[in-house]
């Protein structure tokens, strides 16, 4: 409540101090500024090294894709021109646009997409798992590149055409050829918007300029796919940790645009005609908590499943979303609700809290009292909340937890130790995706388990759930995928790679001076205008 009233006191005071108006300046064209804020600062720029939505949202603005999803979740062309597919379905031929060029003037062309699908397939789950299958990459010319696969498989366009977690960004081939857990030095894309290094503020701002010669595409924009004009003359993306001043500058005019207004603020700023709120995204995110399999207590599945035992999802979801039921819903499916994909035939187990059963599935795996090392983000808001009270949960339940809490940057950093928390490692760790990342089976992070270093941190390892997805990949009777899909929950629920927490509808804040705003899962920034 206090926090409301000094906000409502901000704003007003605010309009109270507007300085009287000048006189009319002569007429001329004035740059239009977008200015920004999300729930976390971007610390890594690069999107192959990075994941996360806020990365991905930057990647945006510099970088093009190949392939980006329609409204209706299909995969269309976005960078290629022509897409020709031999008879038998395993030699892919793609022919990029003409006039794709970078920011510093040099063409695009089929060596850099090269790179850059190599690059992103040494870390993103769909493309190892290409990788795996034999994917042969060869130049045709400068402006056309052969993909070649020993068996037809839908998910190689699926593939090149992921919106996050992670989409492929084409970089120049001399920046793709960087390690690929190492960040590129320079942040050169052919992107709507450049990249404007001699402003970035690390803790205070992001800027990006028009890129004036960028060549939309002709379509209407369509989620992530179709024209990506740039209508605004730069993008400022302003690091505001607290919610609480990012929606005070909302309300005052000092921002234009922000991810994710805190959900008890929500209903303030839908009093306002100047400010509209809206949820961008169909499915959602799905919130949960990692294990690492690693280590103990974890690396035992009948811990995994006596700590789902502690958690239940509606308690999760109110400490997300206010408890307004119009932003949440219960959800069980290990490849998330809402999707063409999610499991209908999920266990009761996971459904009802047991504490008590917990105890003894402690008990068999093992726990002797050991303190678990819990790594959190404690500046954003949703994912620390699930910190909170998860801890509370596993307290309450006997067990020895201690809470580590850090900036985003230093909780990501972490998480690459896979070794004991004595050594600077770590053994839960809580996180959202978007629902729509998690839909497809073989390119879900959290179903990766392929028992590599390369896996999603937690390094899980199941070699019958990998076996069920390649079935999966292959199949092409829906009716068959579908009983698949089951299979591949049901294996899920043995392994336990995660622990779900429900699924919620976060929703975006902008002022109503800002049109054309495109319904995405992550916030992008071309077609806006702002009057």
């Amino acid at each position: 409540m206090l926090r409301r009233l000094l906000l409502t006191g901000l704003a007003g005071a605010g309009l109270a101090l507007a300085a009287p108006l000048a006189a009319p300046a002569p007429a001329q064209a004035q740059p239009s500024v977008l200015r920004y804020s999300a729930s976390a600062e971007p610390r890594v720029l690069d999107p192959v090294v990075n994941w996360l939505a806020v990365t991905h949202e930057h990647a945006y603005l510099v970088y093009d894709n190949l392939f980006a999803l329609d409204e209706n979740f299909r995969p269309q062309p976005q960078m290629v021109d022509k897409v020709e597919t031999s008879a038998d379905g395993t030699v892919t031929t793609l022919t990029l646009r003409p006039g794709l060029a970078f920011h510093d003037g040099s063409p695009v062309t089929s060596a850099d997409a090269i790179a850059s699908i190599a690059r992103w397939a040494k870390r993103d789950t769909t493309g190892r798992r290409l990788v795996a299958m034999g994917l042969r990459m060869e130049q045709v010319d400068a402006a056309t590149f052969r993909l070649t696969l020993p068996r037809p498989t839908p998910l190689l366009i699926e593939g090149l055409a992921k919106p996050t977690g992670a989409a492929l960004f084409i970089m120049r081939a001399k920046e793709a050829e960087t390690e690929a857990t190492t960040a590129v030095k320079e942040i050169v894309g052919s992107g709507p918007f450049r990249w404007v290094a001699s402003e970035y503020r690390p803790g205070h701002k992001l800027v990006y300029d028009r890129n004036p010669a960028y060549r939309p595409r002709a379509e209407p924009p369509s989620n992530f796919a179709g024209g990506r004009t740039p209508r605004v003359d730069r993008v400022e993306w302003l690091i505001m940790p607290d919610s609480g001043t990012a929606v005070a500058a909302l309300q005052n005019n000092e921002l234009d645009y922000y991810e994710s207004p805190p959900m008890d603020l929500v209903p303030l700023l839908r009093k306002r005609n100047d400010i509209k709120v809206a949820v961008h995204s169909r499915q959602g995110a799905m919130g949960f908590l990692r294990f690492n399999l690693t280590q103990p207590p974890f690396d035992k599945p009948e811990a995994r499943r006596a700590l789902a035992l502690l958690m239940d999802q509606p308690d999760f979801m109110a400490a997300t979303s206010g408890g307004d039921a119009e932003f949440w819903r219960t959800c069980h499916s290990f490849t998330a609700c809402g999707g063409a994909n999610e499991a209908k035939q999920t266990g009761d187990w996971l459904k009802k809290p047991n504490p008590a059963e917990a105890r003894a599935l402690f008990q068999k795996a093992g726990y002797d009292g050991a303190t678990i090392a819990f790594i959190a983000p404690g500046d954003n808001e949703v994912i620390k909340n699930f910190a909170i009270l998860a801890t509370e949960r596993m307290r309450q339940a006997g067990l020895k937890v201690d809470l580590l809490l850090s900036d985003f940057g230093a909780m990501i950093a972490r998480r690459a130790n896979r070794g004991p928390a004595a050594q600077g490692g770590w053994n839960m760790f809580p996180m959202w995706s978007f629902g729509a990342e998690l839909d497809n089976p073989v390119a879900s992070f959290i179903l990766s388990a392929d028992c590599t270093d390369g896996g999603y941190a937690g390094w899980a390892c199941d070699k019958q759930l990998e076996a069920l997805k390649e079935q999966w990949m292959f199949e092409t009777n829906p009716a068959q995928r579908a009983a698949i899909v089951e299979k591949i929950q049901a294996q899920a629920e043995q392994l336990v790679p995660i622990v779900p927490l429900g699924q919620f509808f976060a929703p975006v804040a902008y002022r109503t001076s800002l049109t054309g705003v495109v319904p995405t899962t992550v916030p992008v920034f071309w077609n806006i205008q702002k009057r």
